[in-house]
C-alpha cells in the first residue's frame, strides 16, 4: 500500500532495474507548409489506435495552421535474435512555416528518423527544395536516417515523380539498395502509402540503432 502520508517512503517500490529491453525513438515529420504533415501524423494516430499511449496534442495558430503536434507515443514489440524488446515511438510534426524556423530546431532535438514530406504542386518546387535543403543540413550531420515522400499525388497536375527528384538531388532508381524507396508516392488524405513509410523509416531507424 502506498504511504499517502509521506509518498517518499515508498520510493523502494519504484523498480528501474528491468528496463533493458525498452528502447525509445522520436520520429519527425518535416517539410514545407500545408504539404501534408499533419494529415500523415492523424492518419498514424487512427491507424495505430490500438498500441498508441497517448492521443497526442496540436498548438495551432490564430488562422489554424500548425505550429507544433506532438506526443503521440505508440509502443510494439520487436524481436530481434531471440531477444524481445518494447519500442516506444514518439511521433512529432515540425511547422513548415518559415516564421517559425527557431522552433524547428527545438523539435527536431534528439530525432532518430525524418520522414520529408514533399508536395506535389508543381507550383511548390521552391518551397520543396528549400525545405529539402534545411533538412538535409541537418540530418547530414548529425548522421539521422530519413526517407522522402511526395505527397497529393491525386493532384490533377501533380509533378512527375522523376522531375520532383530531379528537382531534390535524388537518385533516378525508384528503389535503394537497402529497400527502401527513392521517393514515396502518398495520398496522406487516403492514407495511401502513410504507414508503408512510415514502417520503413522505423526499421531503418532500429538498424542504425543496432548498428552503432
Amino acid at each position: 500500500m502506498i504511504n499517502s502520508k509521506n509518498p517518499t517512503k515508498d520510493t523502494e517500490k519504484i523498480n528501474f532495474e528491468n528496463s533493458d529491453g525498452i528502447i525509445q525513438f522520436k520520429i519527425v515529420y518535416w517539410g514545407p507548409g500545408e504539404s501534408g504533415k499533419t494529415t500523415n501524423f492523424i492518419h498514424l494516430r487512427e491507424k495505430f489506435n490500438s498500441i498508441k499511449i497517448s492521443n497526442g496534442f496540436s498548438i495551432e495558430t490564430s488562422d489554424g495552421r500548425t505550429l507544433w503536434q506532438d506526443a503521440l507515443f505508440i509502443s510494439f514489440k520487436f524481436d530481434l535474435e531471440g531477444v524481445n524488446y518494447d519500442i516506444i515511438t514518439q511521433i512529432v510534426t515540425c511547422t513548415g512555416q518559415e516564421r517559425f524556423l527557431s522552433t524547428r530546431e527545438y523539435v527536431l532535438d534528439g530525432a532518430d528518423g525524418i520522414v520529408f514530406v514533399g508536395d506535389s504542386d508543381p507550383n511548390l518546387v521552391e518551397q520543396n527544395k528549400r525545405s529539402f535543403r534545411e533538412l538535409i543540413g541537418f540530418v547530414n550531420a548529425k548522421k539521422i536516417p530519413y526517407v522522402v515522400q511526395l505527397n497529393k499525388r491525386d493532384l490533377d497536375d501533380a509533378i512527375p515523380i522523376n522531375s520532383f527528384k530531379k528537382s531534390l538531388g535524388l537518385p533516378s532508381d525508384e528503389v535503394y539498395s537497402d529497400g527502401t524507396y527513392v521517393t514515396y508516392p502518398t495520398i496522406a488524405l487516403e492514407g495511401k502509402n502513410i504507414v508503408k513509410c512510415f514502417q520503413d523509416l522505423l526499421m531503418l531507424v532500429i538498424y542504425d540503432y543496432f548498428s552503432s
